[in-house]
């Protein structure tokens, strides 16, 4: 990168081998001495804890101690989370006791974990979202929780806020219904001198983040005299134009993805300017670190070369005209109609149901780190497959290789697909715990993600670039080839405001710090599928919090990321993106958001206006105006793609009431959804209801019976009514059940 990032990234990577405390969990957990106690950092100093057994202490699963000593949870339900004995109230730790530690065990991975601390009031966060992965051997996890100490007032010798209180710490865990995972030697102790260092070295990076961040604002704010005005990338060349101002000497600076165009001191690929007109035409392809080297990903500004010093004296500006290798013709979908995640290469039945629903879009996920392998492995689900083997595939002058099995799977499901005359909308997203070549790790996934379920891309070195690039070509040109096998839009990863969860790259990080990151990343989607269809929309993609973040340290409002994206575009020009929206209830568990009897919760986090917290069924009305607001148009006129990428709605158990109350919201969403122009289409989650949810049945198909053949939910019959003309007649029933008198109603 050749910036404060990579070297501090260097030296905490050097300090963290020495450390024990895992600060995010994967493969690497450190195994702990054999026997059944840990030996503390310091004698003496920390101090065991306990779970508490009183049944009323957790949810959503059971607690019991086995006959060595160690704590047994088994989860029962999809948000599981018990906690520690309360401590008393005049209980003390010194400042330096900042790390809890325990060993665990567990049948199936913890996707989802996190520590809180409680007083009686108040829940607060104590450590960031970690995957756990299943292990039947002891694992170790230490966990730093001085920075939540010292952010709540905990950093005097007793609980600073909760001293008069009895605090407890809560963990939460969620994953596979049934998991049965074993804790013991839990513990708050001292850190060791390799972990403070580790900390110190943090910290630092911490701050230079923000200055980062900072200076990314303070790029985006200015207001530069030159300016580079257009970037055309053609079969052989590239050509940028601009104007320069001021007297002195000028050159074109190339800023390619990696480097990080407000850390430069100096620019090392530069052009010089003649005239205050410019018009440079530079060779598309370079030979440049080690790699055949594409300038289609580049961006290029104008530099400054007075005083011997280079200055940045424009914006940069990514490719306007990409010349295209093939140009299909729009597709414009036969309605709003859509499902996620249908699984129609498993059986012909699935191919039947998917006619039967006659829907018009289809929505899946490439997930990166499944497709790329960096040596000829032959995989499925993580296990070798003789009868798919890899394919060998070079770009950028390095050869790498794409599993057969992922081809064979998505040639079927995608030519299913298109076969139904259906829309084709893919994530690109990257999972924790799938991957399964270990050394493509590092060139795909950020080197700053410790935890989430997705991650983001890894933009931040040439080797990374390059196999980045080497996956997105590989697919946009194989999904383009023909409207038989074609993805005619492309989601950047998923749920990127909640970033630690569904887009990690790490705790904490400054907003601008991860847009900016999150820029190089559309950028290189769009730039690379653009090549192949001129028509394809690269979409940001959130969840329902719209103008108010969820947790502030773990994420960002909607519109601010947004607004992110926006400034860019004035700085760096405009391209084709669109909104990918998951306008989920508040409460995931209740069918009817529309009943503030019932949903009083929702009711609350929602309003019409672009200050509304969240953005979910009830107010769709909100990405309506966003919607026509110029300031939010492609170039100021026109309207971007909205689709409703991800969204359902439970039936808590199949009882009539449950199955009449998804049915009745699924009218209410169709509706409103096929009522709002500005929302393009809406792909409904889930075909069936799906274990991966935990206790959410969102499906329009039970789980009970063979998984391809389940039984039909009221909203399966609805759903497939919907944009037919039987949808009045199939809708009409639940009127009631909405306390609607007329469809028109759900529109505010």
């Amino acid at each position: 990168m050749g910036n404060f990032v990579s070297h501090t990234l260097a030296r905490i990577a050097i300090l963290a081998t020495a450390v024990i405390t895992l600060h995010a969990c994967s493969d690497s957990l450190q195994q702990p001495p054999q026997d059944t106690s840990l030996a503390p950092a310091k004698a003496g100093a920390y101090e065991n804890l306990s779970f508490s057994m009183t049944s009323s202490d957790w949810h959503d699963c059971t607690l019991s101690t086995d006959n060595e000593g160690a704590t047994v949870i088994t989860t029962t339900g999809s948000d599981p989370y018990f906690r520690t004995t309360k401590l008393g109230r005049t209980k003390t730790f010194p400042e330096s006791y900042s790390v809890i530690s325990f060993e665990y065990k567990a049948e199936a991975n913890i996707d989802y974990f996190k520590l809180y601390f409680c007083p009686p009031e108040a829940e607060s966060t104590a450590s960031n979202m970690q995957v756990l992965k299943s292990s039947s051997t002891w694992k170790q996890v230490d966990i730093d929780i001085s920075s939540y100490r010292s952010n709540l007032g905990w950093a005097n010798s007793t609980f600073g806020l909760f001293s008069s209180n009895r605090w407890y710490i809560r963990f939460n865990v969620t994953g596979a219904i049934g998991n049965v995972i074993k804790i013991r030697n839990l513990r708050i102790r001292e850190k060791t001198t390799e972990e403070d260092a580790y900390k110190a070295e943090s910290d630092l990076f911490a701050a230079d983040k923000q200055a980062f961040a900072n200076r990314i604002d303070n790029y985006l704010n200015t207001s530069f005299s030159s300016s580079v005005q257009q970037v055309e990338v053609t079969k052989e060349e590239v050509v940028i134009r601009g104007i320069t101002s001021g007297s002195g000497r000028f050159a074109l600076a190339e800023i390619t993805p990696y480097e990080n165009i407000t850390e430069m001191k100096t620019f090392p690929h530069l052009t010089a300017i003649r005239g205050s007109q410019f018009s440079i035409r530079l060779p598309r392809i370079i030979q440049r670190d080690g790699f055949d080297y594409d300038r289609l990903l580049s961006k290029w500004a104008i530099v400054s070369l007075n005083d011997n010093s280079q200055t940045l004296a424009s914006h940069a500006r990514y490719a306007d005209v990409v010349a295209p290798i093939r140009s299909p013709q729009p597709m414009t979908p036969k309605s709003k109609k859509g499902l996620l995640g249908y699984p129609t290469h498993t059986t012909p039945d699935g191919v039947r149901d998917l006619t039967a629903l006659n829907c018009a879009i289809a929505c899946n996920g490439f997930h990166l780190d499944e497709w790329l392998m960096t040596k000829p492995l032959a995989t499925t689900a993580g296990t070798g497959n003789p009868y798919f083997p890899a394919e060998e595939y070079t770009y950028g002058g390095h050869k790498y290789y794409i599993s057969g099995m992922k081809i064979h799977e998505f040639d079927n499901l995608i030519s299913n697909y298109c076969a139904q005359g259906m829309q084709v909308v893919m994530y690109i997203a990257l999972w924790t715990i799938s991957t399964y070549d270990e050394n493509i790790k590092p060139l795909l996934i950020h080197p700053e993600s410790n935890g989430g379920y997705q991650l983001m891309p890894n933009t931040t070195s040439p080797e990374a670039v390059n196999a980045y690039a080497a996956i997105m070509t590989y697919l946009a040109e194989r999904y383009s080839r023909s409207d038989a096998m074609r993805v005619h839009h492309w989601v950047a990863h998923n749920e990127v405001n909640a970033q630690e969860v569904w887009c990690n790259m790490g705790t904490n990080q400054p907003q601008m710090y991860f847009s900016d990151t999150y820029m190089k990343s559309m950028r290189l989607i769009y730039n690379i599928t653009r090549q192949y269809d001129q028509n394809a929309a690269t979409m940001a993609c959130f969840e329902h919090n719209w103008a108010v973040a969820q947790n502030n340290d773990a994420s960002y409002s909607a519109s601010s990321i947004l607004n992110d994206i926006k400034r860019y575009c004035a700085a760096e020009g405009d391209f084709w993106w669109g909104l990918g929206h998951h306008p989920y209830p508040y409460n995931l568990n209740v069918a009817r958001f529309w009943d503030s009897s019932i949903a009083q919760a929702d009711v609350n986090h929602v309003n019409f206006t672009q200050s509304t917290p969240q953005v979910t069924f009830y107010n769709l009305e909100v990405l309506q105006d966003w919607a026509y607001m110029p300031e939010n148009m492609y170039h100021g006129t026109k309207k971007r793609l909205i689709y409703l990428c991800e969204q359902g709605l439970n039936t808590p158990d199949y009882s009539e009431t449950s199955l009449t109350n998804q049915a009745a919201g699924v009218c209410w969403l169709w509706k409103k959804v096929n009522a709002l122009s500005a929302i393009d289409g809406i792909t409904y989650y889930a075909w069936q209801d799906n274990t991966g949810d935990g206790a959410l049945r969102l499906g329009l198909r039970k789980f009970s019976g063979d998984p391809y053949y389940n039984e039909r939910k009221p909203s399966w019959f609805v759903w497939q009514a919907a944009a037919t003309e039987s949808e009045d007649e199939v809708f009409a029933p639940y009127l009631s059940v909405c306390g609607l008198s007329s469809w028109s109603q759900v529109l505010h």
